[in-house]
């Protein structure tokens, strides 16, 4: 009788052996597509992370074409009003003015150059006069130099890149107001430079008949 028990568990052992070598590949596969759904899940929801960020990074550095955002002059002046920033360097900003080859105008600043420390607004103004026998429109170009030196100019009116329409000897006055950034004067890199220029150049708009 006991030989008969033993050879009836044997029996059933050998019977149960093919389920559980089937039943281990199904759970090892079930535990793979979880291990996978949750790669997936974590990838997605990184994609979706990686958006903004990205984002962040091209308007940071302006990588991928993206415009930068940059601090405007408005908010500049009124950041230095509540420090309280205080300078004493003084700056000769003198003023330049050329038209193209082809433009019958008279271009020319009204002032010479003005004196202004960092921090401060200036106003200067340039004059144009059409001087030939119909009217025509033109638009300017600028730089200011030192280049290095530019990126704490800061234009808060302008009249470049905006078109010019005069009637045969019209003759108008453009101002240019302008404010020189704080940061000038603590920056190492501006050393020894107390003069900047700031130029302007009209070219002539071609006009369809």
């Amino acid at each position: 009788m006991r030989s008969y028990n033993l050879e009836r568990s044997s029996f059933w052992i050998s019977l149960q052996r093919p389920y559980a070598s089937l039943a281990s590949p199904e759970q090892k596969s079930n535990k793979m597509l979880l291990y996978l759904m949750g790669l997936v899940f974590a990838m997605v929801g990184c994609s979706y992370a990686a958006v903004p960020l990205y984002r962040r990074f091209c308007q940071a550095t302006g990588y991928g074409g993206t415009v930068q955002r940059r601090e405007s002059v408005e908010e500049k002046i009124v950041r230095h009003a509540k420090e309280g920033t205080l300078t004493s360097r003084e700056i000769i900003v003198q003023f330049n003015a050329d038209v193209a080859d082809g433009m019958p105008w008279k271009f020319v600043p009204t002032q010479r150059e003005v004196r202004v420390k960092p921090g401060e607004s200036a106003l200067a103004f340039y004059t144009a006069e059409n001087r030939s026998s119909t009217p025509i429109t033109g638009v300017s170009t600028y730089n200011v130099t030192p280049m290095k030196a530019a990126v704490y100019f800061n234009k808060i009116q302008c009249f470049c890149f905006e078109e010019q329409r005069l009637l045969p000897g019209e003759q108008i006055d453009m101002p240019v107001f302008f404010y020189i950034d704080p940061e000038f004067e603590t920056d190492p890199r501006m050393d020894g430079i107390n003069n900047l220029i700031l130029s302007y150049t009209f070219f002539k708009v071609s006009e369809e008949d």
